[in-house]
C-alpha cells in the first residue's frame, strides 16, 4: 500500500479529521489519533515527502538546508527599523515533518516557570506538571555511549526525568570538534558548570546537550521519519502532499459557533475539497496557521477586507503576538590547523568524512550544535554590573510612561511575567553556545574556517506579526517579527555577545583560537560597547524559533484558541503548533512543539468520546441532510444540543 494519496483520491474520501499541515505537530496528531481503528485522518501538506532524503537525515547537513528552497520555504522579514533596515531570512522547513526535519536538532527544554506562566495567563490545565508526561511520551533517550560516560558528558543526566520508547530518539551525538570539546570545561572555569539536568526545569549552567538523533546511525530522528513513516500504511491514515490548503469550509449555517466541514485545497493547478465529518486541524505552524485562519475569514475585519474576504469571525489576534529568539553570534578566527564544521566544504576532506559516516555513523557529518549554556542575566555581567538588570527593568519596563498609553489585550500580563524571570537569578536569560564553523563555504577573513560563540534571548519583550498579503495561499505573507524594538530585548543582547569574548579568552576554549580568544574575524577587531551595535546590525539572525500567533489565551486578552485549542467563534476547529505558545520559552521549540502535541492529541482523544456514536454529529444544515433523514436529522441537532450543554 502505497504512503501517499493522488490529490483526486484523497478528495474522494471522508475523512473523521482533517489536518492542515503535515509538519511537526501535524504527524504527531495523525499518529496518536489514528491509533483508534475507527477513526479515519486526512493530512494535507504543502511540501514534499523527503524522510529518506540524505540532507535531510545527515546531521551536518543541516546547514545546507537553510535558504534552499527544495527544503526551506525560506521566508524573509518586513526590514527590521532597530537593526538598521536589515531583512532577516526565517526557515521554515517544507517537507512531511516541517521544521524539524532542517532544524539544527539541539534538545533542550522549557522551565518550569515557562510553562508554569502558561496557566497565570488564563490556561487552566497548562502548566510544568501536566506537560511533563508528555515532554517523556515522545522521547525515547538513549544513553551516551561509554566513552562519553567516563568523559562525564552525560553526568548531568537525571534519567527519571526523561521518557524511554516514545517515537523521537534523544542521544548525545559521537563527534565533537575540539572546540565543541572544550565547551563544558571553560564554563565550569568561568563558575558556570551546569547544575543539573535541564529537563528538570530548574538548571543552569553549560553542557554538552543531547540531539534530536539516533545513536548508532547517527540519523536525524524528526517528525516524518519517527511518527509518519512507519505508520504510513495504516488503512484509517491517509497523507496527500505537495498539496496546499486554501481555506476552511464551513457550514452554511452561520447561527451560533461556524461548524467546520472541510478544506479547500490545491494540487497540480487544480482545486479540490477534502470532506470532514467531526473536526478540523490547523497545523500549518507559526508562519502558516493564521495565514489559513485569515484566508477562512477569521482574523482583523479591516484586513480581510482589503483583500475582499468576508469576515466569519471578528478577532484581531490571529497572527500577532509573534515571539521569536533574537540571536546574533561573534565570529573568532581559529588556530591554524583546528578542525571545523567548514572541513565539510573542502572536497578532498568532504570525500574522508563521507565515507567514515557511511561505514560507521561518526565524524564530521554526525555532528552539530551540542553544546549549550543556558543563564541567568547576572551571569553573563560582571560584580560591578549587579544592577543592571534591575535598573532597566525598571526603566523600560515598570515604569509605565515606558509604554503606549494603550497596549494590545493581555500583553500587560505576558511582559510583566517576562520582567519577573528576567530579573531571578535562578532563572535562564539567554542561550549561548559555541560552534567551529558553520558548515559552509569559510568566509572572506576566515579561510581556515571560523568559530562561532553567541546566542539568544530566551524571554523576549518585543512582540511582532504575520499576516496576509492577498487572498491567495500561494502568495508571501506580511512577516515583522519587530527584533529588538523593544530596549530590554537589544540591552541583554548587547550584554550577551560582551560574555563572548569572556568565554573566547577562557581555557580551554582559548587555547584553540587565534591571541588566545582576542582575534575576530574582520572587519571586526575588538568588541566593546561601542562596536556591538555594529555587530548586531550585521551579525544579526533568527533563533528561528516563532511562536504566538494563534495564542492560546481568553479572547479578551489576545487569545485565538481556547485551553481545549479550540479557536474562538468555532465549534470544531481548533489550531495544534507552536503557533497557540501565548507566552515564550527557553530552549529550543522542537521538543515544546511535540509536547503540545502529544497533549493536544489526549485532549482531542477526551472530546471525542462525546461523541464518537455519530459521526454527523458536526455536520450542520445542507450537508447532513444529505446523509441522514429528517427523524435522524433530530436526534442529531438535540445530541449536539447536549453535548455543548454537558
Amino acid at each position: 500500500m502505497t504512503s501517499l494519496m493522488t490529490p483526486e483520491a484523497f478528495a474522494s474520501t471522508t475523512f473523521d479529521y482533517l489536518i492542515a499541515g503535515g509538519g511537526t505537530a501535524g504527524l504527531v496528531l495523525a499518529n496518536r489519533l489514528t491509533e483508534i481503528p475507527t477513526v479515519s485522518v486526512g493530512v494535507i501538506e504543502a511540501g514534499p515527502d523527503l524522510t529518506d532524503d540524505p540532507k535531510v537525515t545527515t546531521p551536518l547537513y543541516m546547514f545546507q538546508m537553510l535558504g534552499d528552497t527544495k527544503y526551506d520555504w525560506n521566508m524573509t522579514s518586513e526590514p527590521q527599523e532597530a537593526l538598521d533596515g536589515l531583512r532577516v531570512p526565517q526557515g521554515r522547513g517544507k517537507m512531511l515533518g516541517g521544521s524539524s526535519g532542517i532544524n539544527f536538532m539541539q534538545f533542550t527544554f522549557a522551565s518550569r516557570p515557562d510553562l508554569d506562566d502558561w496557566e497565570l495567563l488564563g490556561n487552566t490545565g497548562w502548566n510544568y506538571d501536566s506537560m511533563a508526561p508528555y515532554y517523556k511520551k515522545f522521547e525515547n533517550f538513549q544513553s551516551a555511549r561509554p566513552e562519553q560516560e567516563s568523559a562525564g558528558i552525560a553526568d548531568f543526566v537525571n534519567e527519571e526525568a526523561h521518557g524511554y520508547g516514545g517515537p523521537i530518539n534523544a542521544s548525545f551525538t559521537p563527534f565533537y570538534t575540539p572546540i565543541q570539546a572544550a565547551w563544558p570545561a571553560t564554563l565550569a572555569n568561568m563558575g558556570l558548570a551546569l547544575n543539573g539536568d535541564p529537563r528538570d526545569g530548574v538548571s543552569l549552567g553549560g553542557y554538552i546537550n543531547p540531539m534530536v538523533m539516533t545513536r548508532g546511525p547517527s540519523r536525524r530522528s524528526f517528525a516524518g521519519n519517527s511518527y509518519w513513516k512507519p505508520f504510513a500504511t495504516r488503512p484509517n491514515l491517509h497523507t496527500v502532499a505537495e498539496a496546499v490548503v486554501q481555506n476552511i469550509i464551513f457550514s452554511s449555517d452561520r447561527s451560533g459557533d461556524l461548524v467546520a466541514t472541510g478544506l479547500n485545497f490545491t494540487a497540480n493547478n487544480q482545486s479540490f475539497i477534502a470532506n470532514a465529518t467531526r473536526e478540523v486541524i490547523i497545523s500549518g505552524g507559526t508562519m502558516k496557521s493564521p495565514q489559513m485562519l485569515e484566508l477562512s475569514g477569521i482574523g482583523d475585519p479591516e484586513l480581510l477586507a482589503s483583500f475582499g474576504i468576508e469576515t466569519l469571525i471578528d478577532n484581531p489576534n490571529v497572527g500577532e503576538n509573534l515571539q521569536d529568539h533574537p540571536q546574533c553570534i561573534v565570529p573568532f578566527v581559529p588556530n591554524d590547523g583546528e578542525l571545523t564544521f567548514d572541513d565539510a566544504y573542502d572536497e578532498e576532506r568532504l570525500e574522508f568524512w563521507t565515507r567514515q559516516y557511511r561505514e560507521n555513523g561518526t565524524g564530521l557529518l554526525a555532528g552539530g550544535i551540542s553544546n549549550t549554556a543556558q543563564l541567568s542575566w547576572p551571569q553573563i555581567i560582571g560584580p560591578h554590573q549587579a544592577n543592571r538588570p534591575s535598573e532597566l527593568v525598571a526603566r523600560y519596563h515598570s515604569n509605565r510612561s515606558a509604554y503606549p498609553e494603550t497596549l494590545r489585550p493581555g500583553l500587560r500580563a505576558q511582559l510583566d511575567l517576562t520582567a519577573r524571570k528576567l530579573l531571578d537569578a535562578d532563572e535562564q536569560a539567554v542561550q549561548t553556545s559555541g560552534t567551529a564553523g558553520t558548515g559552509g563555504p569559510p568566509a572572506p577573513g576566515a579561510e581556515n574556517g571560523l568559530a562561532t560563540i553567541g546566542g539568544f534571548v530566551a524571554h523576549p519583550f518585543s512582540r511582532g506579526y504575520v499576516h496576509i498579503q492577498s487572498a491567495r495561499a500561494d502568495d508571501d505573507l506580511k512577516f515583522d517579527p519587530r527584533y529588538l524594538s523593544h530596549p530590554l530585548d537589544y540591552e541583554l543582547l548587547k550584554d550577551l555577545q560582551l560574555f563572548s569574548v569572556n568565554v573566547s579568552t577562557t581555557a580551554p576554549m582559548s587555547t584553540h583560537l587565534r591571541g588566545n580568544g582576542t582575534v575576530l574575524v574582520p572587519p571586526l577587531t575588538e568588541l566593546n560597547d561601542e562596536t556591538v551595535k555594529d555587530l548586531i546590525n550585521v551579525g544579526f539572525i533568527t533563533g528561528w524559533h516563532v511562536v504566538g500567533t494563534c495564542a492560546m489565551m481568553p479572547r479578551a486578552e489576545g487569545g485565538v484558541v481556547d485551553p481545549r485549542l479550540r479557536v474562538y467563534g468555532t465549534r470544531n476547529v481548533r489550531v495544534v503548533d507552536a503557533s497557540i505558545t501565548p507566552l515564550h520559552v527557553r530552549g529550543n521549540t522542537v521538543s515544546l512543539t511535540y509536547a503540545i502535541a502529544e497533549k493536544a492529541a489526549d485532549i482531542i482523544k477526551e472530546d471525542m468520546n462525546g461523541t464518537m456514536g455519530s459521526t454527523q454529529a458536526f455536520m450542520g444544515g445542507a450537508e447532513a441532510s444529505k446523509a441522514v433523514d429528517r427523524v435522524s436529522l433530530m436526534l442529531v441537532v438535540v445530541a449536539v444540543g447536549l453535548v455543548f450543554l454537558a
